[in-house]
């Protein structure tokens, strides 16, 4: 595996490892300091579905634009640990292809209880929806369609053209 970014600890002991991954990613065992007693972990995974008109998809292939989001990463993994005590933050994106079945983020987050836990991987997940600069294209049996920047999965912003 070839992730740019990596792992590091801050100056609180808190550990990221966030970075931009070119394959699909996966949950890794990493680990955590002994006082977490919660690990959140959110996969994204690519759906099988149909488009009315192209077919069935066939792959998501994802543009990023990686040392924009490695900042970012590092930055949104540092909020969340100011905000709930996060003891870990990992965050993984692909870039490149991505099948159906595999996944394109993976978040893991370690903080001493559930409650805090939860609420930083959605806030994670949320974050990196809105604001990553990655691009998707979907490649359907019988076309294609692009998913356009950094706020793709709000409906009221995406912009899906042929």
């Amino acid at each position: 595996m070839n992730v740019m970014g990596g792992a590091a600890a801050t100056s609180d002991g808190c550990i990221f490892d966030t970075g931009i991954q070119p394959s699909p990613v996966s949950v890794r065992p990493m680990d955590w300091p002994a006082d977490c007693g919660a690990e959140s972990v959110f996969l994204g995974r690519t759906r099988r579905e149909t488009h009315p008109e192209l077919g069935a998809l066939i792959r998501l292939e994802y543009e990023v634009y990686a040392p924009m989001a490695e900042s970012l990463l590092r930055e949104m993994a540092g909020a969340a640990a100011q905000r709930w005590g996060c003891r870990a933050v990992r965050i993984t994106h692909a870039s490149g292809v991505v099948n159906p079945g595999e996944a394109s983020i993976v978040i893991q987050v370690a903080t001493p209880h559930r409650g805090e836990a939860f609420e930083a991987c959605r806030y994670l997940i949320d974050r990196v929806k809105h604001e990553l600069p990655v691009w998707k294209r979907e490649i359907w049996e019988r076309g294609t369609t692009f998913v356009k920047g950094c706020c793709a999965h709000n409906d009221a912003d995406a912009e899906r053209r042929p």
